[in-house]
């Protein structure tokens, strides 16, 4: 089973990922912040997908760590936002991708399997 970890304050918007990897068979273990993550406090996932907007440290910063992590640094990250420059954010902090909010399920879907099957 594929693992994922979810970082994203908004309630409803863990919820619809909850949903929607469920259904397919992978396991998503979501958190409001990227705390555990910066304190290698849970094992490599197959995929990280981090909102930019999160309390604590930013989701970019997150996804700095995670790229320079020994731990870490070979799992892919997926970052989401409504900044309307996030791809290019993204790409400077070493993300693999973006998924720009408002995001429709299907492409959403599609975005994320991409990275882990």
């Amino acid at each position: 089973m594929k693992r994922i970890v979810l970082i994203e304050d908004d309630d409803a918007i863990r919820d619809i990922f909850q949903i929607v990897f469920t259904a397919n068979d992978i396991e998503l273990v979501s958190f409001e912040n990227g705390d555990k993550i910066v304190d290698n406090d849970i094992d490599a996932p197959d995929l990280f997908i981090l909102d930019k907007q999160i309390s604590g440290t930013d989701g970019l910063e997150v996804c700095r760590f995670i790229k320079n992590s020994q731990k870490y640094k070979n799992v892919p990250v997926l970052m989401l936002s409504a900044n309307p420059d996030i791809i290019k954010l993204a790409q400077e902090a070493g993300a693999d991708g973006a998924i720009p909010k408002p995001f429709s399920l299907q492409p959403m879907r599609e975005t994320v399997l991409s990275f882990i099957k």
